[in-house]
């Protein structure tokens, strides 16, 4: 499948689930001091959550635009240091506003996962925080996960915040297998594994307002708030180990070689991380940086003569 037909896939199923299909929300948000950019879909809903305000219809779906460098679980760290993520990224999302909760959330995503984009159920797991019992009985009921492949974890994996204070809950992400021959550290498994075991897709069930200073108090209503890596995603669909072999980054990567004179993997590191708009700190995090600072830092490496043409750079 081609990117733009995922994407499309992912909307229309929801759609035909009484879903609204919604747009973007720009990535600087408008009136949320605690937040310096959009990080996740549900950002945009977040008055809806607190019960401070409503819209024309109980539930959403989208593809939102986001940069991974505010809130609480932002993973900025492993950017840089594997392929799946990214400083900016599409999330994938649907939600319930006090409408449908757990049950409906799980066996919709394990049907468009399985069903409609035939992932091999063998090769997925579930997680659920580590006292959500109904959570786990519903992945036994309303889908064919292996009853074995259902693991418990903690808060720091499935409870899903969006920084120090606001919506939040225990949530249950789906995780695909990619192979013993990925794994990373011994007795492989999803608690300890993210290379071998992939994250696909978070399924948050928003029940609960982290107060200042920690405490937390019920919501009004309870909501379902999912995000699923769209790059991500399509690496698996398109059979790519890395979120750069896909359509979405491989047309980019290809003009950069071809205005440039040199090959991407061509085994020189100074050349590869200069196909990639971000500056490598000595301990391997990559950080955003300005594109212009990128040019002057590295249009020597990638050729000297030509240097990067003003088409390029526009």
């Amino acid at each position: 499948m081609k990117q733009q037909d995922i994407r499309q896939s992912f909307l229309d199923f929801f759609k035909q689930r009484g879903h609204t299909i919604v747009p973007s929300a720009p990535l600087v948000p408008a009136k949320d001091p605690t937040l310096l950019f959009i990080n996740a879909g549900m950002n945009q809903f977040k008055d809806i959550f607190l019960g401070e305000g409503s819209r024309s219809y109980v539930r959403a779906a989208n593809t939102q635009k986001c940069i991974r460098v505010t809130g609480k679980h932002n993973d900025l760290e492993d950017v840089g240091r594997d392929t799946t993520h990214h400083t900016f990224f599409e999330m994938l999302g649907n939600w319930s506003f006090g409408d449908y909760y757990k049950p409906e959330a799980i066996r919709w995503a394990w049907e468009i996962l399985t069903d409609v984009w035939k992932i091999p159920a063998e090769s997925l797991w579930a997680s659920v925080y580590e006292d959500d019992d109904e959570a786990e009985a519903l992945w036994l009921s309303e889908t064919g996960v292996n009853p074995r492949q259902i693991i418990r974890l903690g808060a720091k994996e499935n409870f899903w915040e969006m920084g120090d204070t606001g919506p939040c809950g225990p949530c249950s992400e789906i995780l695909l297998d990619r192979g013993p021959e990925f794994a990373s550290v011994p007795d492989s498994n999803p608690g300890n594994d993210a290379t071998r075991f992939l994250e696909l897709w978070n399924l948050v069930f928003i029940q609960y307002n982290r107060l200042p200073g920690g405490a937390l108090e019920d919501l009004p209503k309870k909501h379902i708030d999912t995000g699923m890596g769209f790059e991500r995603i399509t690496a698996v669909l398109q059979g790519k180990n890395s979120n750069y072999d896909t359509d979405i980054f491989g047309p980019l990567i290809e003009h950069v070689a071809e205005i440039s004179g040199r090959d991407y993997n061509s085994g020189d590191d100074r050349v590869d991380i200069a196909f990639l708009p971000c500056d490598v700190t000595q301990d391997g995090l990559a950080q955003p940086v300005d594109l212009a600072r990128w040019i002057q830092m590295y249009q020597g490496r990638i050729n000297p003569e030509k240097g990067i043409r003003e088409d390029y750079i526009d």
